[in-house]
Formats: C-alpha cells, sequence, structure tokens
C-alpha cells in the first residue's frame, strides 16, 4: 500500500482507496445532479450517500392537499380570483377541490394540475 504526503489516504496496489484510512476531522455534502453523497473536505474522499441515489436532493414532494392561500401561492392566481373561479364553477367541488365537513375548501393539486394543463396558452398583449 501507498499513502499520500499528508499519510490519511492508503491505496492499495490495484488503486483502489481505501476509504477507512481517512482521518480528517472535516465532511462536506457534495452534490452532482440528483446524487448527494459526503466527502472528506481536505481529500475528497467519499463516504456515504446522503440520501437515496435514485430520488433527487429536492425531490420532497408537496402536500397533496392545498388550502386557497396555499394554491395562491403556487399558481398565478389571488385568492379572490381563485375564490371567484370557485362560484363560476371553473373549479369544481368533488373535481378540483373538497369542503371537509362542510368546512373550508381543500384543494386537490393533481387536479389542478390537469387543470392548469389544459388551458391554452395565451400570449399577454404588453
Amino acid at each position: 500500500m501507498s499513502s499520500t504526503p499528508s499519510g490519511n489516504l492508503s491505496t492499495s496496489s490495484a488503486g483502489e482507496v481505501n476509504r477507512l484510512a481517512c482521518a480528517h476531522a472535516v465532511v462536506k455534502l457534495r452534490a452532482d445532479g440528483n446524487r448527494a453523497w459526503w466527502a472528506c473536505e481536505t481529500c475528497g474522499i467519499p463516504f456515504s450517500p446522503a440520501g437515496p441515489s435514485i430520488d433527487p436532493i429536492d425531490a420532497t414532494p408537496g402536500p397533496e392537499y392545498l388550502s386557497i392561500r396555499q394554491l395562491a401561492d403556487r399558481i398565478p392566481y389571488s385568492e379572490g380570483a381563485i375564490r371567484n373561479m370557485m362560484s363560476r364553477g371553473v373549479f369544481l367541488l368533488g373535481v378540483h377541490y373538497t369542503k371537509p365537513n362542510g368546512g373550508r375548501p381543500i384543494f386537490y393539486w393533481p387536479a389542478i394540475e390537469e387543470w392548469a394543463r389544459s388551458q391554452p396558452h395565451r400570449k399577454h398583449a404588453g
């Protein structure tokens, strides 16, 4: 086996890195595309994946159900416009939203996404 100048990293005759030989104290999160892993700050030796390697780094799914306020944060309509769209029948009870126990409307995000995709693309006059 050979050692790096710092003496903390060893390699076998086949060139494989002995990850257990790294004795540096600081590791950093590294990212490349959809992968993330922990690696030594000094020598760059990878230690372990930061999460499942098949999932994107920011793959945290959003809530499936949204309040009017949360929906207004996701689509380019105000809360008042969303309420008007409910009144006009653009958003349908039982399709796009529900009212649990007759209370506040809760929007089903996949149905809203489908509605948005079905809308014709309009160019705004500038």
